[in-house]
């Protein structure tokens, strides 16, 4: 899902993606979180409520469940797309 903020005057500041943690179900930017060090290849994105990422996950490493980045998405640093992303 796409987020935006907007300064008092309604013009837009910045677009987000918002997804819930599926460890606590807390909603945040995914594009505003920080990333873990986890994976060389993978890194993957920090929840701000419970600070767990996906790394553990067991559908992770499954190569069936990643997606090539849309451009918004590379412009903030992914290079592919973890399906629990989406």
């Amino acid at each position: 899902m796409r987020i935006e903020s907007a300064t008092p005057s309604g013009a837009v500041v910045g677009a987000g993606h918002a997804v819930g943690c599926i460890y606590c179900f807390g909603v945040f930017d995914l594009f505003r979180a920080r990333w873990c060090t986890h994976r060389d290849g993978h890194p993957s994105k920090i929840c701000p409520h419970c600070a767990r990422c996906l790394c553990a996950h067991p559908m992770y490493g499954h190569p069936e469940l990643w997606k090539d980045a849309p451009a918004a998405f590379r412009r903030h640093g992914f290079r592919g797309l973890f399906v629990l992303y989406l």
